[in-house]
């Protein structure tokens, strides 16, 4: 009876081991509510942000990024962009747009990017929907908490 349990171990232990050396899961996180960190880039207050504050998510607000390698940015999962009055210092013509861009192309997929706005809609010149297409996903800034638990979710969805 002991060697069909040791033998029960070793397979378990051999299919664990397998798992691991495949590179396609080496970068895997389970992201969750609990685990995911949330940054918003917005240089006027964001009342969502204290919502969901309070409904446990890790969130964090700066008025504007510097340096797309800061730490705020390195260590947030799920990143909200307002489209205007930030990333003057990554991209003065294009602002916010310009910055999600950047932040694409430095990070791929291993962050999830919202680009918002206040404006009743995004600018329709050709140049500006080719920035807009970069993020995951475009919403507006005045939306309901339910709107953005909703973004939350799609991305911890795409992280994983």
């Amino acid at each position: 009876m002991p060697d069909i349990n040791l033998i029960k171990i070793e397979n378990k232990f051999n299919n664990n081991f397998w798992y691991f050396l495949n590179p396609k899961n080496w970068h895997k996180k389970n992201y969750t509510k609990d685990n995911v960190n949330i940054l918003f880039v917005d240089d006027l207050d964001m009342p969502v942000v204290d919502n969901l504050k309070k409904n446990g998510y890790r969130v964090k607000k700066v008025k504007d990024i510097k340096n797309i390698d800061d730490a705020d940015v390195k260590n947030s999962q799920i990143i909200f962009v307002d489209f205007d009055g930030v990333g003057k210092f990554v991209s003065p013509l294009h602002q916010g747009a310009g910055l999600v861009r950047e932040l694409k192309v430095r990070y791929e997929k291993s962050k999830y990017i919202v680009l918002y706005t206040a404006e009743p809609s995004m600018p329709t010149d050709t140049t500006m929907n080719e920035l807009f297409n970069i993020a995951d996903d475009r919403m507006r800034k005045d939306d309901d908490v339910t709107d953005f638990v909703d973004q939350i979710r799609e991305g911890l969805k795409k992280l994983k």
